[in-house]
């Protein structure tokens, strides 16, 4: 990634369809996540394009996909604290090697502390009351609208939530986290999908690392440096941010110290790296247990220089334990909790920093100063139109235009809700949370298309199991 440093405000919203127009189109003969198989719900009539909007598009709405479980152990359930990671487009479409875009869902407690079915649990030694930690993998196939268990071959990690995962290329990696146990072991765990069955490996890395944590985030930046930043090891919040490039062996994590002024120690924020190479570090939690609104770029100069800088426009409030994805040059945020049971709910529930104007939107406008709307703990008495993404501790993954979220907690309890983004969700059981089924944003993208989008044209290629590197002529999503 030896390019100049891209700004925190980009010059242009990108418009991927004017290169590749399959990854903002649906196709006639691909079902949206919305429509596929008999277990959806399809509009009564197909969605009217509403007049182009001056000036950036307002934070869009959320939907429930109706997806498909054979078998209930298919189903992940309620959960919190688990990751949902987007793997691209696999081979030649029509051809017996490929595989259509999919979720893996890895992870997450499926009970908390006070339940009567949790078993007592040593992990809020560690500051974190989630207990029934798991180390399951289910994967969304996003064509199909269905789920599945996936057992990999190999050795799995140990159960753990509050864990980070990403992808490299068609691969997973998982790191950190908290389990029944206490912290997690600082490795680095890989759920290798290149071939049909899939394995797990652990990677070799030399020398010192982040160390064991929790609530810490790591994002893929310029498709090469793995980032870890911030987090919890136990005792208290961290600042710090390690790097392991991916095509340099033998694999080292370094610790850097980037110029500029960058986030105050933190945990339960969100991590998310921009195609130029941006990565964003959104909200989080400091030390005295304070919500964060502030939203930090980290980006790295030809020289190797690392610098951050904070990024433009007003949040439309502080959150931690939310969900945030890039589609293109916007930064879609969800959800969150604001502490003491509290969470992120009205307009500001759902949020965009679009960083090619510079501003933050929430669902009604840009954001010009700080929202002070209705913050409630009571998760019936919020509005409809925002209860969907009225959660935290859940996780988001994009593919194309869609952006899918699921399960977190609202207030006690945990969500098995699977939903895709539209105008009015169903109704939401008191006090539970986001429910086992995923939940998609349909975003407008440049050309004004609402509806799925692919992960992309795909390439064939080889990948190494034991490697981290995408090689050239693998697959990777675009956003």
């Amino acid at each position: 990634m030896d390019v100049d440093p891209p700004s925190v405000a980009a010059d242009t919203d990108p418009d991927p369809s004017a290169t590749d127009k399959s990854s903002h189109e649906a196709s006639p003969e691909q079902p949206s996540p919305a429509t596929a198989g008999p277990a959806s719900s399809p509009p009564s009539s197909p969605p009217a394009h509403p007049p182009p909007v001056a000036g950036p598009r307002p934070a869009p709405a959320y939907s429930v996909v109706n997806a498909i479980i054979e078998k209930k152990e298919d189903g992940a359930g309620s959960r919190c604290g688990h990751t949902l990671t987007a793997i691209a487009a696999v081979g030649e479409e029509g051809t017996s090697g490929y595989a259509g875009p999919r979720l893996i869902l890895f992870g997450g407690a499926t009970a908390l502390e006070g339940n009567s079915a949790a078993p007592p649990s040593s992990a809020g030694s560690a500051g974190i009351r989630l207990a029934g930690a798991t180390a399951d993998v289910h994967c969304y196939d996003v064509m199909s609208n269905k789920w599945s268990r996936l057992t990999p071959l190999g050795e799995p990690p140990s159960p753990r939530a509050a864990h980070v995962a990403t992808a490299v290329g068609t691969m997973v990696v998982i790191q950190g986290g908290i389990g029944p146990a206490g912290l997690s072991a600082e490795d680095l765990h890989v759920l290798d999908l290149t071939q049909q069955r899939p394995r797990w490996h652990r990677v070799v890395v030399q020398g010192p690392g982040p160390g064991p944590r929790y609530g810490h985030v790591m994002a893929l930046v310029g498709q090469r440096f793995l980032l870890v930043i911030g987090g919890n090891d136990g005792k208290r919040p961290l600042a710090d941010v390690w790097a392991l490039d991916t095509a340099a062996k033998p694999y080292e994590w370094r610790k850097l110290e980037p110029e500029g002024e960058g986030p105050p120690p933190c945990m339960y924020a969100t991590a998310s790296a921009r195609s130029d190479g941006l990565l964003l570090l959104c909200g989080g939690r400091d030390a005295n247990s304070v919500p964060l609104a502030s939203a930090y770029g980290l980006a790295k100069h030809r020289d190797g220089r690392w610098e951050w800088a904070i990024a433009p426009g007003v949040s439309p409030s502080p959150r931690y334990q939310h969900a945030a994805v890039f589609v293109n040059a916007r930064l879609h945020v969800s959800g969150g909790a604001l502490g003491g049971g509290r969470m992120v709910e009205d307009s500001s529930s759902v949020a965009v920093l679009d960083t090619a104007a510079g501003v933050w939107c929430d669902t009604k406008s840009v954001v010009t100063s700080p929202r002070t709307g209705r913050y409630s703990a009571d998760a019936a008495d919020g509005d409809a139109s925002v209860e969907l993404t009225r959660r935290c501790r859940h996780a988001a993954a994009a593919v194309g235009d869609l952006i899918f979220i699921y399960g977190g907690l609202r207030g006690e309890n945990n969500h098995p809700d699977h939903k895709n983004m539209k105008e009015m969700p169903p109704p939401q059981a008191k006090g539970g949370v986001a429910k086992g089924c995923a939940q998609v944003l349909l975003d407008r993208c440049a050309s004004n298309n609402l509806g799925y989008g692919s992960a992309g044209k795909t390439r064939n290629g080889k990948q190494g199991r034991e490697g981290l590197h995408q090689r050239e002529g693998t697959t990777h999503l675009s956003c």
